[in-house]
């Protein structure tokens, strides 16, 4: 499929489809609010240098699962 064609596609569902492309952004902030908390508290913990950052890298590279696992 050509560039045009991807883009035509993905603006005719915008256009039909208002809420599609803004369906994710309210869950991606919840996400992210919580990296933030779980990253501040990390920090302010009483746990040695190495355990921070492996416990930041979780949460960095696995947003979700870090936090719950945190």
């Amino acid at each position: 499929m050509a560039p045009t064609a991807i883009l035509s596609t993905a603006a005719a569902v915008a256009v039909s489809h208002p809420n599609a492309v803004y369906s994710g952004s309210l869950l991606s902030l919840i996400i992210l609010i919580l990296d933030l908390i779980a990253i501040v508290q990390l920090l302010n913990s009483e746990r040695s240098v190495i355990n921070k950052l492996l416990w930041c890298l979780l949460i960095f590279l696995c947003p979700i699962v870090g936090v719950v696992l945190y």
